[in-house]
């Protein structure tokens, strides 16, 4: 799975997310409004760490098993919306790469 660090590299994400998961979205959006810029970056890093962990342990599962469990499966679907939505509201706060909010280990590529 590649990281972002570009997030126009999401968009065809941005456009559909609000309508996939409205409730998220506002809910990260009020979160947010109260949040600077890095700490709205470092949420949506996590995010992306997550969707990425998210995504290989389905991937070894259904290697392994033949299919993923439903918690897994569960999961994958969580952090990938979670992934979109922030993106969504970081993209709102003019936030259109994470290094400059990350340090200089923490670099997405």
């Amino acid at each position: 799975m590649q990281l972002f660090s570009i997030l126009d590299e999401v968009a065809c994400v941005l456009t559909g997310i609000t309508a996939r998961n409205p409730a998220m979205v506002a809910r990260l959006r009020r979160q947010a409004r109260a949040m600077p810029p890095a700490e709205i970056a470092a949420h949506l890093a996590n995010a992306i760490a997550s969707a990425t962990d998210a995504a290989h342990a389905r991937a070894w599962e259904e290697a392994e098993h033949g299919m993923a469990s439903a918690e897994t499966l569960v999961d994958h679907e969580y952090y990938g919306e979670l992934v979109a939505a922030w993106s969504l509201v970081a993209g709102e706060h003019q936030i259109t790469s994470l290094d400059p909010w990350l340090g200089e280990r923490d670099r997405l590529h």
